[in-house]
């Protein structure tokens, strides 16, 4: 199964979280496989094209990071199943190494997944609850999320709170500390995007919730002044950065036993080496045959044998590079440029191959066509003349090898690719311009017009047999990405 989220990650930045899932494979397999093929659709004014926009231009403004996907576990089940894995493997981690303190690393585990899988938790309920459609049980969601909260970080905190007395080394103590400020920062950072999503899409509750969002608030505010946690200031004249930047900090720690060594390197190599020999060797046959020719004419030691061989020899030179290059270019749609080898604690659980290339709108598939949507006006103007991006990604996965990395259940990995369209901006025209004017009240009032710019991805995800296609067109002008559909 390959699930699939795009959302904007900054002003010239789309981002697509791809799921690769082997949970839902009908049958246990030795291996799982999955294809990705995204057509990316470029308006030809934008004059983005194979001479100017190369493979490595692309994978510079392309980055890739890989991670395991987060158990998932409701918040509700989370506060409240005391059985559940994430709570019963921190506790008994914990009293494993009150009897041998030097035997950290389960308890290192178990803290950083706890902690991944209560944000996890909390993202999901707090985007559940503000798109509840019942009011009732909105407000209702809202308070339960409220209570479950409290009772998750309480539940870390009260074996924090047994740090003190017990004889455990300060590394120990340090990680539950940060484990602590990273739980803290998660509760206040949803708890506050729940309330706004509440005070501003449906006003009429926040009235009855409000005394409740604040008690949570102000209570946990206390206990980070408590703890000599930075907290974020109104007054800050440096923008909150040393926040920002702890907090980033701690989140790359609590979830950094979920992300994967990805070790990356040039999948063509061979497959080039052989193509130049095999360039270089039919370049020397026509120049030694004519060699032969001109030197049977001519004789030896002469002028013209000389200027002939000279000839033979330039022109052998450039069939040589003539002839590479349509080699590659045949063979470029059907090998892969770079592959990625997973592991995780040492473990080999899978391999990613990609491939980019532009290719001719005549021999993209009709169903992505289809998808693409052109519509009549703009197919009779510039629709042959569009510029066609294909993205190709073949990912391996071994579910045995990935289920022995972690005692957590490990349903796949998430590749989180972030493209970057600044280059895509360069020659695009003023994002407004003066369109028109209306007399109103005898005053004339001008018009301005704004000038969008459409990138559409087509996706096609095959796992299984099964093939399924998914459609995002990022609506962007010079300033960067406007909206995302």
């Amino acid at each position: 199964m390959i699930e699939l989220t795009t959302k904007i990650h900054d002003k010239f930045t789309i981002e697509f979280k791809v799921g690769f899932n082997t949970s839902a494979a009908i049958k246990p397999m030795k291996y799982s496989d999955f294809v990705m093929n995204t057509w990316i659709f470029v308006p030809n004014s934008l004059d983005i094209n194979a001479a100017k926009y190369s493979k490595d231009d692309f994978y510079r403004d392309l980055k890739s990071v890989v991670r395991l996907i987060t158990p998932s576990y409701s918040l509700h089940e989370l506060a409240n199943d005391e059985q559940l894995l994430p709570n019963q493997s921190l506790v008994s981690s914990f009293n494993e190494i009150l009897g041998e303190p030097d035997e950290t690393q389960d308890l290192f585990h178990s803290i950083k997944m706890y902690c991944a899988i209560a944000k996890s938790a909390f993202r999901d309920e707090c985007t559940a609850v503000s798109q509840q459609p019942d009011a009732t049980e909105r407000r209702k969601s809202c308070l339960q999320f409220l209570e479950d909260s409290s009772k998750i970080v309480n539940r870390f905190r009260s074996l924090l709170s047994k740090l003190n007395s017990e004889k455990v080394g300060e590394r120990t103590k340090q990680v539950f500390a940060y484990g602590d400020e990273f739980l803290s920062n998660v509760l206040e950072k949803y708890t506050y995007r729940l309330r706004d999503a509440i005070r501003l899409d449906h006003p009429e509750d926040y009235p009855e919730l409000e005394a409740d969002f604040k008690e949570v608030l102000l209570a946990e505010h206390t206990y980070r002044e408590q703890q000599g946690y930075l907290s974020v200031k109104a007054d800050d004249i440096h923008g909150n950065e040393d926040f920002v930047f702890r907090a980033s900090l701690l989140k790359k720690f609590s979830e950094s036993d979920l992300y994967l060594n990805a070790t990356k390197r040039k999948n063509t190599f061979l497959v080039e080496q052989i193509l130049y020999s095999l360039a270089a060797g039919a370049a020397m046959v026509v120049a030694t045959l004519s060699s032969f020719f001109f030197q049977q004419r001519y004789g030896n030691f002469t002028l013209p044998f000389l200027i002939a061989l000279v000839i033979s020899y330039m022109f052998k030179d450039r069939l040589k590079d003539w002839l590479r290059l349509i080699f590659a270019r045949r063979v470029s749609n059907k090998v892969f440029d770079t592959r990625t080898d997973f592991r995780i604690k040492g473990r080999y659980i899978g391999w990613s191959k990609d491939s980019v290339d532009f290719v001719d709108s005549d021999t993209i598939l009709p169903e992505v066509m289809e998808l693409r949507n052109r519509n009549p006006l703009f197919a009779e103007v510039s629709g042959k003349d569009e510029k066609v991006l294909l993205f190709r990604k073949k990912v391996q996965l071994w579910p045995h090898e990935l289920a022995k990395a972690s005692p957590f259940p490990m349903k796949g990995i998430n590749d989180i690719l972030r493209y970057n369209i600044t280059e895509y901006t360069r020659k695009m025209d003023n994002p407004s311009f003066p369109l028109s004017g209306t007399w109103e009240d005898d005053q004339y009032k001008p018009i301005e017009g704004k000038k969008i710019y459409r990138l559409t991805f087509v996706m096609q995800c095959v796992y299984e047999g099964k093939t399924e296609y998914k459609r995002v067109v990022v609506r962007c002008d010079r300033n960067g990405i406007v909206d995302v559909k």
